[in-house]
């Protein structure tokens, strides 16, 4: 019998993966992974880095701007009439201590051994015209009124605060004289030349003679005398502004403080408390000098740069500007291992940054006293360093 059906093909010899093969293709497999790994393992270090040096810019830019835009208007209202380096002296009711301050636009405090420097800055804000007022009569220390020429009380109204500033304008360290804060405690009738400063409820820096803060030791002592000034702050702008930090004696530190940033600390005349604003985060060194125009006569023009606060009024009137250096430090600490660093490699940051407290020489900026740890650790860290002069106009204004 024949068979009618083609013979069929048979099927083709079949191979699987040897063990070899499987062991290079894991191989691979293994090294493309570890690459993937690393290559993504660098860019987020990379990523960090330059993000965390972003951050360190944005803060260390907001912070010196927060300065700058409060420094440059500073002054308003309390330098008329050769008024400023008085020592400025109040008592608010419900206050334990007097509110005492030096009466000028920015007043340093030089942190010691390279640590951070505090601003304090004062200003008025009434918004009506910054200008003095004359007393036109002797004022004794139980007086409850100023007389002033007449029509010469434009602008003051009930609650306003006013500082009484004696002529001469006495210095910082005078015992006797001295500039105090009260309380306009009536409306000045229109066309009058009186201002009342009685003890009310509507006046809380207005003290009984008892108590009074102004100038004498009995109620007939010569407080005032013919041709003070009396200045209208509305209320008046106290601001600090320092770097927090571990007992850091510059600042104010509360328990729960986050260290290192810049703080802000408000004294508000209308309540007589003190109000703390943490401002900007990483800012471990904020530094300061006056500029002090020494030309005779003056010329407005800064010609010597000092970290030293005048003693006397009329060198604070000299003070016509202020330089100020902020560092802001990055977040990330980018240590290497000592491996590397004992074999001499190099740091994030090998040396201190450095500001130019007089425009031309550089000076280190001690950032090592403020990242946590001890020894070499700030040098894990980037920086950036922010610095300007800020002229301050309320003085330049004055006539010289």
């Amino acid at each position: 019998m024949t068979d009618t059906h083609p013979s069929l093909p048979l099927p083709s010899h079949q191979r699987g993966v040897t063990l070899i093969e499987l062991m290079v293709g894991m191989v691979i497999g293994l090294l493309a992974v570890l690459v993937i790994a690393q290559v993504t393992t660098v860019y987020e270090g990379r990523k960090r880095t330059i993000t965390a040096g972003s951050d360190a810019q944005v803060n260390g830019a907001l912070a010196l701007q927060t300065l700058q835009r409060d420094v440059q208007t500073s002054g308003y209202g309390i330098a008329e009439g050769g008024a400023v380096g008085c020592r400025m002296v109040g008592l608010r009711t419900g206050m334990a201590a007097r509110f005492e301050r030096t009466l000028a636009p920015v007043v340093i405090t030089n942190g010691l051994d390279g640590t951070t420097d505090r601003l304090d800055v004062l200003m008025s804000n009434h918004t009506d015209f910054a200008l003095p007022t004359r007393v036109a009569n002797n004022h004794l220390r139980g007086d409850s009124l100023f007389v002033i020429g007449y029509n010469t009380g434009l602008g003051h109204r009930s609650g306003d605060l006013m500082l009484a500033v004696p002529v001469p304008t006495p210095d910082p360290g005078d015992t006797e004289r001295h500039c105090s804060l009260f309380n306009v405690s009536a409306e000045p009738v229109p066309g009058s030349h009186r201002i009342a400063h009685e003890a009310n409820a509507g006046s809380p820096w207005n003290q009984d003679t008892t108590a009074t803060i102004f100038p004498g030791r009995q109620s007939t002592d010569l407080s005032y005398p013919a041709g003070s000034l009396l200045l209208n702050l509305g209320s008046l702008v106290s601001r600090q502004y320092c770097v927090t930090g571990p007992a850091d004696a510059q600042c104010d530190t509360r328990a729960a403080a986050v260290p290192y940033q810049l703080r802000q600390i408000s004294f508000e005349t209308a309540t007589g408390q003190t109000v703390v604003d943490d401002l900007y985060p990483q800012i471990v060194q904020l530094q300061a000098v006056y500029g002090i125009d020494t030309s005779t006569p003056p010329d407005n023009v800064a010609d010597a740069w000092t970290a030293s606060s005048p003693t006397t009024a009329a060198n604070w009137r000299r003070v016509v500007a202020v330089r100020v250096a902020v560092a802001a430090r990055s977040v990330q600490s980018e240590q290497r291992p000592a491996s590397q660093t004992s074999a001499g490699a190099t740091w994030t940051t090998p040396t201190l940054p450095v500001w130019h407290p007089d425009g031309v020489t550089p000076e280190p900026l001690r950032v090592d006293k403020a990242p946590p740890g001890a020894g070499d650790d700030w040098r894990h860290y980037r920086y950036k360093v922010f610095e300007t002069v800020i002229p301050l106009r309320n003085q330049l204004w004055q006539p010289t």
